[in-house]
């Protein structure tokens, strides 16, 4: 990594200290100590700099591994099994995998196929 982009990322997590202590309408001054310190201390002691950006980019993997479960396991709750349930109570056979009458589930379809059935097949 380079020095630019862990300046940036310097930055960024000073910047979001200072605006998380704007929106808690500075009741607490802690946002802006740690913001004081990563940003002072990342000028002075370049080593404590690259700690916390280590740190950081550690963080952001854990989460983004985190969050995609969570978001995964969301969508599959929320979106995918309301229509499997909603399928299976409307139709009772859609594929044909169950057996119906007989032993197969074979269908016989009489169909004389003729030279438009091959013009688009896809």
């Amino acid at each position: 990594m380079s020095e630019s982009d862990k300046a940036k990322a310097q930055l960024v997590i000073v910047t979001g200290l200072v605006i998380l202590s704007f929106i808690f309408k500075f009741q607490h001054p802690y946002f802006l100590i740690a913001a004081a310190v990563i940003g002072v201390g990342s000028i002075a002691i370049p080593a404590f700099g690259d700690l916390i950006v280590k740190g950081w980019y550690k963080l952001a993997e854990i989460l983004g591994a985190i969050n995609g479960k969570i978001l995964l396991s969301a969508v599959f709750f929320i979106v995918l099994f309301p229509v499997a349930l909603l399928a299976k109570l409307g139709k009772k056979n859609p594929l044909h995998l169950k057996k119906e009458e007989g032993d197969s589930v074979f269908i016989e379809r009489n169909h004389k196929y003729s030279a438009k059935d091959l013009e688009q097949v896809w």
